[in-house]
């Protein structure tokens, strides 16, 4: 049953200029407001821009909101509110003479300090301009900020109604399983999924046993799959035996998975009704991935890019060739990649078996967060400690396997990921757990990738520190978490988060 939260007042809601559910009125007519002149905004998915174009030119567009550097180069005020919908600021450079009498190409730092000024002013700008907006404007984005964000009650799930047939305690040498074991096994049978964020020692493997024989029992999945760590997978074998001595379990052994014995295996985990499969990252890693999901994922992608090339065209002489080339080089870059897709579909019709094909339809994948080195994209890349954007083909991999299950049941999670330590040290961590497990949640509140989730829940600063030849440089970085209620309840709602404290362990 849905409740609906408690309205939250325009007054409580803290913007940033930039965030993708505004709609894109909304920024012309500050723009409008700003530069005492009419404009247009357009905003492009696929590259995640802003592209601003005034109808003439005026102090403001010239002088007031623009930045000449040494170079001698203007950039005028549209472009600066380009910048700051997309919560960037300009590199500018000049030429000296280096070493050996060579011309080389230096940070402007006095632009670049001053672009940052004129750019925060624009930002801060656009929330004094907000609360001077009439109440019918306010009206209109505190529904559509409680509609977008605001719009869930966090559900307590108690599994203390569940009683696991077939378990045998005894054999486990306990008398009862933990309440948390209980509720997190109620709560993945509810949702088909969950992050499970449970600390060392609050019994992890025996959670996501209990849960998979008790989907597997409801008939709400077929065939579940535990992936662990080499050194846990024996352990795991070893505690589903005891719990449940009449389960039909898989559990391949190193040598299985051979080249020459994998696709023996690959028909072994297809053809037979298993409870449970449980195989190593490294053995997972070895399945391939359907080709048909990866052309779905790329075709998607190119299809945004064909849309925002369309729309760019539309624009006529305000084309920004940076953009146009942006866009080009993608769709080029796309089209190659599903060219091999589809000649990989083409040459191996009748060999091997891959991933959609096995029948598996639920994923646990214990210290998920060896997976977390996944691939994404961002313009902040001047910003320290946001990890390797280029990711990892065994994050990728992963990526491939969880859309198979979701495009199969047509919804978010369909897989469960169980870790202590889901995020450790990057802002960009939290991000790409949305990522894998809440795609159609973060499209709906019109998040395309890091950037946008960036613009609706950080907040970055720009410090200018003396370096070590004691030049002026710009450090940027995340500071801030706004919108923290609404981050928490976007994150616990898929997350059972435990600690020895809660349970009293």
């Amino acid at each position: 049953k849905k409740v609906q939260p408690e309205n939250i007042p325009f007054e409580l809601l803290d913007f940033n200029l930039g965030e993708r559910w505004i709609p894109i009125h909304y920024y012309e007519r500050f723009a409008k407001h700003l530069f005492e002149q009419d404009t247009n905004i357009n905003y492009f998915t696929s590259l995640d821009t802003f592209k601003v174009n005034t109808y003439g030119h005026n102090a403001k567009i010239d002088r007031e909101y623009a930045v000449t550097p040494k170079s001698g180069r203007t950039t005028y005020g549209y472009t600066m509110l380009e910048h700051a919908l997309e919560n960037t600021t300009p590199f500018f450079t000049y030429e000296v003479t280096g070493p050996d009498d060579k011309p080389i190409r230096v940070p402007d730092n006095e632009a670049i300090q001053l672009a940052h000024q004129k750019i925060e002013n624009i930002r801060n700008g656009f929330t004094d301009w907000l609360r001077e907006l009439p109440d019918s404007d306010k009206k209109q984005l505190e529904s559509l900020y409680n509609q977008t964000f605001n719009c869930y009650v966090l559900r307590e799930y108690d599994g203390s109604h569940q009683r696991f047939p077939g378990l045998d305690k005894k054999s486990l040498g306990i008398e009862e399983l933990y309440s948390s074991q209980r509720n997190a096994a109620w709560r993945i049978v509810q949702n088909r999924g969950a992050l499970v964020d449970h600390e060392v020692g609050l019994g992890k493997t025996l959670t996501m046993i209990i849960a998979a024989t008790e989907m597997k029992r409801l008939g709400i999945v077929h065939k579940p799959m535990i992936l662990a760590l080499k050194a846990n997978v024996n352990q795991i074998t070893e505690t589903y035996h005891k719990a449940y001595p009449l389960a039909r379990i898989l559990a391949p052994g190193e040598n299985d998975f051979t080249p020459a014995k994998r696709l023996r295996m690959f028909h072994e985990i297809k053809n037979n009704n298993w409870d449970c499969i449980i195989l190593t990252h490294d053995q997972f890693g070895k399945i391939p991935q359907s080709p048909e999901i990866q052309k779905e994922i790329f075709q998607a992608e190119l299809d945004n890019v064909e849309r925002d090339l369309e729309t760019l065209k539309d624009l006529g002489g305000d084309i920004s060739k940076r953009m146009l080339k942006g866009l080009e080089i993608r769709k080029n870059n796309l089209e190659g990649q599903l060219k091999g897709i589809l000649k990989n579909i083409e040459e191996k019709k009748d060999a091997g078996i891959n991933f959609k094909e096995m029948g598996i339809d639920h994923l646990f994948v214990d210290e998920a967060h060896k997976f977390k080195n996944l691939t994404f994209t961002t313009r902040h890349n001047r910003v320290a400690g946001l990890g390797n954007m280029e990711g990892s083909q065994k994050a990728l991999n992963m990526l491939f396997a969880v859309r198979t299950l979701q495009e199969k049941f047509n919804a978010d999670l369909c897989v469960t990921f169980l870790s202590g330590t889901p995020i450790s040290n990057s802002l960009t961590e939290m991000y790409l757990l949305f990522k894998y497990l809440r795609p159609k949640e973060m499209e709906r509140q019109h998040i395309e990738n890091f950037d946008g989730w960036a613009a609706v829940f950080a907040r970055k600063t720009t410090d200018f520190e003396f370096s070590v030849t004691n030049e002026i440089i710009a450090k940027e970085r995340f500071r801030h978490f706004i919108k923290v209620p609404e981050l928490a309840l976007f994150y616990n709602e898929v997350t059972d988060y435990k600690t020895s404290r809660h349970i009293r362990l």
